[in-house]
């Protein structure tokens, strides 16, 4: 018997429009667990007729009959019938075409295995466009978190009812939730300080998906594309999970719309275009972007501190006289956060060194490679030096080296001290 999946206009139009024919439906199993479902039913849909505390789970395949995932149906619905949902990345995704979805993560749900950004459309009578985000956020942060939170809890948590009403959540009340969910979280508004311009709000949102972290940005959907030129201005959050590359550089972000699509991309140009809040009258011209990243627990250093201190740094050097300013000119920046114990992998065995002296060695490290303009940021062997920083503010620990110049500053308490770099015997000296 076929199966005829545009009874699910929403869950049709994402197979559609993301994966066109790259996927097909495999089987379906009615009778699934879905938590995010059963809260919503025993809240509201439990007397209703026709429902059910079970969902109707679809798989699909890919045209080699390879698993590319699921998608869980919500048996009655006020909004959309897509609910917790993890389908592998498009083909057209791939990293042999230069984009990279940093945020994957292979899970098992419900016994099933893939790996996948998990995605989540918000039904609208627990939830908005906020709170499947923030749904998505703490998915991908399972492993470091307590639990996950579903939609209405997430509503319950931030205003005491699991209803909305129809009505977001400010992006400063969402990151109070984040943080009660033992995540810890960044909010950045560009127009409050440090006054972030567009380069360093790019800066910031690159450096928080190179670290694997999905980041919640504001945008207005009448400048989204995918929206189809919507008449009104609406603000509306979406997920970054990742980037594609073009000589190099980086020329798109990867999105989750829980509104419209998984896996869609934006290119800077059109980021920042709708990456603001709709101007109140015609007479605004206020550009606002905010940020909210969820982070591990224990980080609590924001890149842009980081940055400011590895920029200041460079230039003390410069004023030393240790480096020329030509040096540093055309270098280009791959930031990304660390686990301390992961950072023992990395080529640069005289951090060890220099790490050894620090009491507590901290969890967790901001990480900011250089590079030539236009080398391969993913090969190592490029790599023109680095700047750590511990993002937990257990110490006072940086380091900052630049290996053309054999120059470093390192800091394990409050002082700085500035030193040459024995490269052959791989260690500080003082």
């Amino acid at each position: 018997m076929s199966f005829d999946l545009s009874r699910y206009s929403r869950l049709k139009a994402i197979v559609d429009q993301t994966y066109g024919t790259t996927i097909v439906y495999d089987k379906h199993h009615d009778g699934a667990y879905d938590n995010n479902w059963v809260k919503e039913y025993e809240l509201f849909y439990n007397k209703q007729a026709y429902s059910s505390p079970c969902v109707r789970r679809i798989f699909f395949k890919d045209t080699t009959g390879k698993a590319a995932g699921f998608s869980d149906i919500r048996p009655i619905t006020d909004g959309s019938e897509v609910s917790e949902t993890y389908l592998v990345p498009p083909p057209s995704l791939s990293e042999d075409k230069q984009a990279f979805i940093k945020c994957l993560r292979t899970l098992d749900q419900y016994g099933e295995k893939v790996t996948c950004v998990p995605y989540i459309m918000p039904e609208s009578i627990f939830g908005m466009c906020i709170h499947a985000s923030v749904w998505i956020c703490l998915k991908c942060l399972e492993e470091s978190i307590e639990r996950p939170l579903s939609i209405p809890e997430i509503q319950s948590t931030a205003r005491g009812s699991p209803y909305t009403d129809k009505e977001g959540l400010p992006f400063v009340q969402t990151a109070r939730i984040l943080r009660m969910s033992r995540a810890y979280a960044f909010y950045i508004n560009s127009n409050e300080p440090p006054f972030l311009d567009d380069e360093r709000m790019l800066m910031s949102l690159y450096a928080y998906v190179e670290s694997n972290l999905p980041v919640i940005l504001g945008v207005d959907t009448s400048d989204l594309e995918w929206w189809q030129g919507a008449r009104e201005q609406g603000y509306h959050s979406i997920v970054a999970i990742g980037h594609t590359m073009n000589n190099n550089d980086i020329d798109k972000f990867i999105f989750h719309d829980e509104s419209a699509f998984p896996y869609v991309t934006l290119t800077i140009e059109d980021l920042l275009k709708a990456w603001h809040i709709p101007h109140k009258d015609e007479y605004s011209n206020i550009t606002v972007r905010e940020l909210l990243v969820a982070v591990p627990p224990e980080v609590s250093v924001a890149f842009h501190r980081v940055y400011q201190q590895f920029s200041g740094w460079l230039l003390a050097l410069i004023t030393k006289n240790l480096i020329k300013q030509t040096d540093v000119k055309n270098l280009e920046i791959r930031p990304f956060l660390n686990s301390f114990i992961k950072l023992f992998l990395e080529p640069h065995k005289s951090v060890i060194n220099a790490v050894k002296e620090l009491d507590h060695p901290p969890t967790y490290l901001w990480y900011i490679e250089l590079f030539d303009k236009n080398s391969d940021k993913k090969d190592p062997k490029n790599s023109k030096g680095f700047f750590l920083r511990d993002a937990t503010r257990e110490s006072e620990f940086r380091l900052l080296y630049l290996k053309d110049q054999k120059t470093a500053i390192y800091q394990a308490t409050r002082d700085a001290t500035f030193q040459r770099w024995d490269d052959k015997e791989e260690k500080i000296q003082r």
